[in-house]
């Protein structure tokens, strides 16, 4: 199943993804992974809380709908840690 719905505007499908959503991103040709936990999904945005390392600070980090439709981000979610959603970026690079 797809996480963004492409209608006129790019949505996330609810029933894909939810809150408390486990998550790992990834910017397309970056090698930079963020995990977090999904604490907010809209139809047009996500809202992650992650740990930043480089200041041991949990911070937000919010992706679009837009974005991962035309493929910036590359995404793995689950809610079970059982089963791995993934959700490729433009280029289709790497499993993590």
């Amino acid at each position: 199943m797809a996480l963004v719905v492409n209608q006129a505007v790019p949505m996330f499908d609810k029933n894909i993804i939810a809150r408390g959503d486990l998550i790992r991103i990834r910017r397309a040709n970056e090698t930079v992974l963020r995990n977090g936990i999904v604490t907010r999904v809209e139809p047009s945005q996500v809202q992650i809380l992650f740990s930043n390392v480089q200041n041991t600070a949990t911070s937000f980090f919010t992706i679009e709908a837009g974005d991962v439709a035309i493929g910036v981000w590359e995404i793995w979610w689950s809610s079970d840690l059982v089963t791995i959603n993934y959700n490729p970026a433009a280029n289709g690079a790497g499993n993590a």
